[in-house]
């Protein structure tokens, strides 16, 4: 048995996590994985996570899928470049307006008119919290640009799989951040892609919601609650490739109330509006 389980490591090249982004849990549909170009056959572990044995190493692009509920969440992984003990790649998967929310969450949807396809099954949102009072948490020292680990001074609410907004003091290097995993209940944290600016100690990190295109042109983020009547966020629909925006808009919120914002412009609108 010892033999057989040393094996088994040792063939062990890729762990691909799935995480709903709006619970930071596994997805409760299982999603179906995708090597594109690569037949495979992962095991599926009871905590959602999906093994994927013998790949040599190499570049790989996996597809998970789990329709309606979710868009199809992709990455790019080199398996070379993974930690050979943890080699765990996480996967975020991005609610569409199918989603079953919890009551008490605040939905902001956004409709686009005659949008096309292509754009409608690329494009996110991302509704970030700009309200420096409704902190989930400050880092305890000062990062530098490419840091990947970081120290939370005060963490409330941090859940690991889900994204955050830094709200620095200079708004040219506010970002968005993802935690990959957190530990030492939940004062540090590993980020998926490393800090683009550098922040000082004590900078505010807020709420995100997220979601995808649902295939009819809308797209729906959930906040869980924020323990007040009104807050304000910034509504952001963007191409995740190389991140046009395609709306950048503040809205004021109030907690537990649906928000819908107008229907945007189709893109032939808006380049003869640029005319």
């Amino acid at each position: 048995m010892e033999r057989l389980r040393s094996e088994v490591k040792v063939k062990l090249a890729l762990v691909v996590k799935p995480v709903d982004v709006v619970t930071g849990l596994a997805p409760a549909a299982v999603p179906r994985l995708v090597l594109e170009g690569i037949p495979c056959r992962p095991v599926r572990k009871p905590d959602g996570t999906f093994l994927l044995l013998g790949l040599p190493p190499g570049d790989y692009r996996i597809v998970l899928s789990a329709p309606p509920h979710y868009a199809d969440g992709r990455a790019v992984v080199d398996t070379a470049a993974l930690s050979p003990l943890e080699p765990v790649e996480l996967v975020p998967m991005l609610p569409t307006s199918s989603y079953p929310f919890a009551p008490g969450t605040t939905l902001i949807r956004v409709r686009a008119k005659g949008m096309p396809n292509s754009a409608n099954d690329s494009a996110i949102i991302r509704a970030a919290v700009t309200d420096g009072n409704l902190a989930c948490a400050k880092l305890r020292q000062e990062a530098d640009a490419g840091e990947a680990e970081l120290a939370f001074g005060a963490a409330h609410r941090l859940v690991a799989g889900r994204c955050y907004y830094v709200l620095d003091r200079d708004p040219a290097k506010r970002e968005f951040i993802r935690i990959a995993a957190l530990h030492e209940a939940g004062r540090r944290a590993k980020l998926q892609t490393p800090f683009r600016f550098a922040h000082g100690k004590g900078t505010v990190v807020t709420d995100v919601a997220e979601g995808a295109a649902d295939g009819r042109g809308e797209w729906t983020a959930a906040f869980p609650p924020q323990g007040v009547e009104h807050f304000v966020c910034a509504v952001q629909l963007f191409s995740p490739g190389d991140e046009p925006l395609i709306l950048d808009q503040e809205v004021q919120v109030e907690e537990g109330r649906p928000v819908q914002l107008g229907g945007l412009p189709s893109t032939d609108e808006q380049g003869s509006g640029g005319k």
